[in-house]
């Protein structure tokens, strides 16, 4: 017979009692978290009690005392003796229990700004290359390929099958998210289910689903159940689509919308340049009138200003001749005033030797030298 030490005995127990995992059903108490990491509570019911222990990150729902759940795991020793519970999964239990977990996440969510709009991000308006996150035989996907088909030709589809429901539904979908991180080429993302009960949409209210969408790459577009039905995801989700046909018509634009519309702009187009080649021909002729308007007034001026130049011109000229006349006329006089022509008339100038006119006999004595002008010559003489 083998003997063990007090440690390989609890190791070869804990060994045994791992493979031991088994579902308990109870009442959460005594729930408490020590230095953030450790995650202490205790199952009851009306007669027994089991104290529980896991690690915070093991935990991906809000509990709180008086909370019923389920609990999944198996038992453990620790090294000084005591043997506690070790939950794997823990998932509420009755309405009242399971709406209590979900008013308790979305809470912790909301406080963490997963719901914030202000973060959120907008569709592309003409998207190439898509992913739909969804199981490839759900009725979702076919509506979805269906309406995008009609709607807009040349789109690229990338299905991500994930189980939408179930056991492993949580990790698919999540596994499903990081599979499109890398993938450069995707716009945009619909995270598609149809209907179904609570549970069966269940998935789709986790932590680890709605931190999945919050840490997308691109925009992503809840479609999950009815339009009755809301869940965390569509809360975390960037566009909320009633139904995956919605998602689907919410993605891409219509075909037909586009080519109306087009067509609409296209006559806009050709009526706003008609209107401006009219507006411009008009503005032409506005402006060839105005310079035609404009010569004719300068043509008028300066015909205004030529006749005032000529009307001065011709007063001026009359001005000269009339000066011209009075000068001749005064030469005329001033010639026949002139000595010469006195002289002419047979009178003549006598001058002394100092050139004075002699008018008197007295202003000459005798032997004094005169000098007297006729008209044809200059006569000398002395008095006796």
């Amino acid at each position: 017979m083998k003997i063990y030490s007090v440690t390989e005995f609890r190791d070869e127990l804990n060994e045994l009692l791992s493979q031991a995992v088994v579902t308990i059903e109870g009442e959460i108490a005594e729930f408490q978290i020590s230095q953030g990491k450790f995650v202490w509570f205790s199952l009851v019911d009306e007669e027994t009690t089991i104290k529980c222990f896991m690690m915070a990150f093991q935990l991906h729902m809000p509990i709180e005392d008086g909370m019923k759940v389920r609990v999944v795991g198996a038992p453990s020793m620790f090294k000084k003796g005591q043997m506690v519970f070790k939950p794997r999964t823990i998932e509420p239990v009755g309405d009242g229990s399971v709406q209590k977990a979900l008013e308790a996440l979305k809470k912790k969510l909301q406080v963490e700004g997963l719901f914030d709009e202000g973060r959120k991000r907008t569709l592309p308006e003409y998207p190439q290359r898509i992913a739909v996150i969804t199981s490839k035989d759900a009725a979702a996907y076919t509506d979805i390929l269906r309406i995008l088909n009609n709607r807009w030709g040349g789109l690229t589809v990338v299905l991500v099958h994930v189980q939408v429901q179930g056991a492993r539904a949580v990790s698919s979908i999540v596994s499903g998210f990081a599979s499109l991180q890398e993938d450069r080429g995707i716009e945009a993302i619909i995270l598609a289910r149809g209907g179904g009960s609570k549970d069966d949409l269940a998935a789709f209210n986790t932590e680890e689903v709605a931190r999945a969408i919050f840490g997308a790459r691109v925009p992503v577009i809840s479609a999950v159940g009815h339009e009755r039905d809301t869940t965390i995801a569509d809360m975390v989700a960037d566009v909320r689509a009633s139904t995956p046909s919605n998602a689907a018509e919410r993605i891409v634009p219509d075909r037909t919308e586009m080519v109306t519309l087009i067509d609409q702009y296209v006559q806009l187009a050709e009526q706003r340049v008609r209107a401006g080649i009219t507006s411009t021909h008009h503005r032409v002729d506005e402006a060839l009138y105005g310079a035609t308007r404009a010569i004719e007034r300068v043509s008028d001026t300066v015909d205004v200003l030529s006749q005032k130049l000529q009307m001065h011109l011709t007063v001026r000229e009359q001005r000269v001749i009339r000066a011209l006349e009075s000068v001749m006329q005064k030469e005329e006089l001033l010639k026949s005033l002139h000595p010469l022509r006195v002289l002419e008339r047979g009178f003549t100038l006598t001058t002394d030797e100092s050139g004075a006119v002699v008018r008197s006999a007295t202003q000459v004595h005798s032997r004094a030298k005169l000098q007297t002008r006729t008209a044809k010559g200059t006569i000398t003489s002395i008095v006796e």
